[in-house]
């Protein structure tokens, strides 16, 4: 919902969340739409999937002519099943409203004035809540009015999401919930919308860049998870990209014949060694303290969200001071648990915590420049890495019983179709231009070497090639992306006048890489010139003027 230029609200949904966090979609049965006179009418049934396959649901959304908009939702389980969640969510845009005023209504009538958080909200910045009203505008001021449950709201950018996310039923009530045979909810959510200012029309669509540059985080890939052992032809591929570093994971029980693996294929492409220890005992690798293939390791705990400074130390005793902790998960947990900097400091992202359609995906990359600059102002004088960027969650840390935790498609659930497509590309430019654009990261890991989760797809080919449509051997589009990077040091910060559209990475020489996050092809205007970007797609190009 848009007032002009001027994002209003970003979206209004129905969510199940399974015993485990798990957002599981709905099956529409039956869509109606009718226009009327200056609004419409939409009615929608639909049942629930896995769990909820017996709950049932009908939706009205209605809009008006005076700027009212009503989402009433209705819906009845029809046999027993578990739920963390069920019911309505709203998102409101961060962009424009970061540290704006907001009014807040609670359930016992009162009020109060507080602000959209700016810096990152490590915990619920809005609680008991039935109303908030805020100004997009000078003179528009939109009011969202909650009925049928108590709601509150979480700082979505802590999970890469780029919004303020209101949900219904409160987190610190018992979970999870037994709903039985019979039982209903009914929920209503109304915007109300008034302005006395017309709407501000948007400015041409523009990609501007810095004239000053700043350095490049120094980047890398992981070496798989499955232990993958590189061919000499992908070798041969990763080689050109003069990476600075390779990412190997080492968990319980492994020892250092699996760590003299990852070194050689480390020395093989050409990169230093950054080795993850997630459980697997620090004084094993003693032998390797000083191995100047080694360029740090990372420390984590699995039964721990953050690093104990006290696991840090101790592993420095076996291994030297290169070593730093932080989180293998997101950065929610180091914004809620901030443990001690110990010289480094690492956290992971990707963009699909929440949610897994192509527009939030695309919307979701440039909140990494907020969390960029909030590591940054967490740990000023720490090295920083996002180790690693992946465009699906590697695991569940939420999952209460991971037996259950089954993939909502029919890949696995660390697996996206779309890692060996331009989407995937045009996302890892807009990612890259978000983080640049903080210029507080000093490392990012980017997916896999080879695979599904990879850049490069391995001569075997995929193992279910009617879902992930890979050939075998092939270079994905997102390792073009890489390959343009080889060996770039400075790079020249770009800002969209609609980054939810288009992004860029610029360098000093004129080569200009830029994204289109849409499904429309887009014209930007860079240097008063159009360059036309395919759909989802990746468009390289020298500056008319550098």
């Amino acid at each position: 919902m848009r007032h002009g230029r001027h994002e209003v609200v970003r979206r209004v949904y129905p969510v199940f969340q399974d015993r485990n966090w798990t957002a599981r979609p709905w099956v529409v049965e039956r869509e109606h739409i009718v226009r009327t006179e200056g609004g419409f009418v939409i009615d929608v049934d639909g049942r629930g999937t896995f769990d909820a396959t017996g709950f049932r649901w009908s939706a009205r959304i209605e809009g008006r002519p005076e700027g009212t908009l009503t989402f009433d939702y209705r819906g009845v389980a029809e046999s027993v099943f578990l739920r963390n969640r069920l019911g309505l969510c709203v998102l409101t845009p961060v962009r424009g409203l970061a540290g704006a005023p907001v009014r807040i209504g609670h359930t016992d009538g009162s009020e109060e004035a507080t602000l959209f958080p700016e810096r990152l909200a490590a915990h619920q910045p809005f609680l008991d809540v039935r109303r908030l009203s805020y100004d997009v505008a000078p003179g528009a001021t939109v009011t969202v009015e909650f009925e049928g449950d108590v709601f509150e709201s979480e700082d979505h950018r802590n999970w890469s999401d780029a919004s303020t996310k209101f949900y219904c039923t409160p987190i610190d009530l018992p979970f999870p919930v037994e709903v039985g045979p019979g039982d209903s909810i009914e929920q209503r959510v109304t915007i109300r919308f008034t302005s006395v200012s017309a709407p501000e029309a948007d400015p041409p669509l523009s990609i501007v860049i810095a004239d000053e540059s700043v350095a490049m985080p120094a980047l890398g890939v992981g070496l798989d998870a499955d232990r993958h052992r590189l061919t000499p032809r992908e070798v041969q591929l990763l080689r050109p990209l003069e990476l600075s570093h390779v990412r190997g994971d080492l968990g319980p029980g492994d020892g250092p014949e699996l760590l003299a693996d990852l070194l050689a294929d480390a020395e093989a492409v050409g990169a230093r060694l950054v080795v993850a220890l997630d459980g697997a005992d620090p004084a094993a690798f003693a032998g390797f303290r000083d191995d100047p293939r080694i360029d740090r390791w990372l420390v984590f705990d699995p039964a721990a969200k953050v690093t104990d400074p006290r696991l840090v130390e101790q592993a420095q005793q076996a291994l030297g001071p290169r070593v730093g902790g932080g989180t293998n998960l997101y950065f929610t947990e180091l914004n809620r648990g901030r443990p001690a900097g110990r010289g480094l400091i690492c956290f992971s992202a990707n963009p699909q915590v929440h949610s897994s359609d192509d527009m939030t995906v695309m919307q979701n990359a440039w909140t990494l420049e907020s969390i960029a600059r909030e590591a940054r102002a967490l740990y000023p004088s720490d090295f920083l890495e996002l180790s690693p960027l992946t465009l699906r969650p590697r695991w569940n840390p939420n999952a209460t019983d991971p037996a259950f935790d089954v993939s909502s498609t029919p890949l696995p659930s660390r697996v996206d179709a779309r890692q060996c497509t331009s989407f995937a590309a045009a996302w890892t430019v807009l990612a890259l231009a978000a983080i640049v654009r903080a210029d507080s990261l000093d490392a990012v890991t980017l997916f896999a070497a080879t695979g599904w989760e990879g850049i490069i797809e391995r001569a075997e080919g995929t193992a279910q090639p009617e879902d992930f449509t890979s050939h075998p051997g092939q270079a994905y589009p997102v390792y073009d992306v890489l390959r343009l990077l080889a060996g770039r040091r400075a790079v020249l910060p770009c800002t969209a006048t609609d980054p939810d559209r288009v992004g860029a990475l610029a360098f000093p020489d004129g080569t200009v890489i830029a994204a289109n996050a849409t499904s429309q092809v887009q014209r930007p205007l860079v240097d008063g010139v159009p360059i036309d970007i395919p759909p989802y797609g990746v468009t390289t190009f020298t500056r008319s003027r550098a």
